[in-house]
């Protein structure tokens, strides 16, 4: 998962119920591995 390609960033959005903007600060905060990133959305 890459932070920059907005369909990712939608389909992420959309997958744990979080904002668009809320994702891309996850993968800024954690990197762009998909379960670091979920768990800091707390999926």
């Amino acid at each position: 998962m890459a932070g920059g390609p907005d369909y990712e960033v939608q389909y992420e959005a959309k997958n744990t119920g979080k904002s668009a903007p809320a994702v891309k600060k996850a993968v800024k905060k954690v990197g762009d591995a998909r379960k670091r990133m979920e768990k800091r959305l707390g999926r």
